[in-house]
């Protein structure tokens, strides 16, 4: 368990969310993550740090194959890489290791359709000097044992609680999708224009868009919506 290896600790030193609304950034990320090959990249470099002959092994691939994955992830700031010397005396070797976490949240359903990353971009990477062997004969087994122990515990709590927000989350969505699909039969039987109902639509849906972010996110003039919107809110 304590085999004599370069450890590398990376540290989140701010934790943000960022709701990204630039498409094309997502986009990116979704084109980079439907390979399921990055995806097992990705997923080996979020438990420790590898060199690309470790991830080749792990995924059983060439490491030409593994490079040249490697090099989609990092020119997209998903990983980035830097020499470690080599604590066997041999040339210095490059690693890869993370440096953007994001979630992707997907919702469709009736009258509903919202696609959104959500981003944590602030990761620092600190390296920091060999635990050798004398040092690691020195660690206390038992209190490994505790911490062990001591973050399953945490990481269970934290996905109940998660589970928990789903749970709630979900049941908002499909309050969420009733409000809408009224608002849909409401629109369709009163208003005859179509532009007019993509504009009342949009601005039901999201509800903090002022008239000129509605007219950009549709591609119409802002004095277009700000006629319709006008009307409906002068009549309400």
């Amino acid at each position: 368990m304590f085999k004599s290896v370069k450890y590398i600790y990376y540290m989140l030193l701010t934790l943000c969310y960022l709701e990204v609304v630039n498409m094309t950034d997502l986009d990116t990320v979704l084109s980079i993550i439907e390979n399921p090959t990055r995806r097992r990249i990705l997923e080996a470099l979020v438990r420790e740090p590898h060199y690309p002959l470790q991830l080749s092994r792990e995924l059983r691939m060439s490491q030409q194959a593994i490079m040249k994955h490697l090099k989609v992830l990092e020119e997209n700031n998903l990983v980035r890489s830097f020499l470690m010397e080599s604590d066997r005396g041999g040339p210095a070797r490059k690693v890869y290791v993370p440096v953007r976490g994001f979630s992707i949240l997907v919702d469709v359903g009736p009258g509903l359709f919202n696609v959104e990353i959500l981003s944590r971009e602030n990761f620092e990477i600190e390296s920091r000097t060999d635990l050798n062997m004398q040092e690691k004969e020195n660690i206390d087994f038992d209190l490994f044992c505790k911490k062990y122990a001591e973050m399953r515990n945490q990481i269970e709590a934290i996905d109940k609680e998660l589970e928990e927000l789903q749970n709630r989350r979900r049941a908002l969505i499909e309050k969420k999708e009733k409000i809408l699909s009224e608002t849909r039969e409401l629109v369709e039987s009163s208003i005859g224009d179509y532009e007019a109902r993509r504009v009342i639509y949009e601005s039901v849906k999201h509800p903090t868009l002022t008239a000129t972010q509605i007219a950009k996110a549709l591609g119409l003039r802002d004095e277009v919506v700000e006629d319709i919107l006008g009307t409906i809110n002068g009549g309400s």
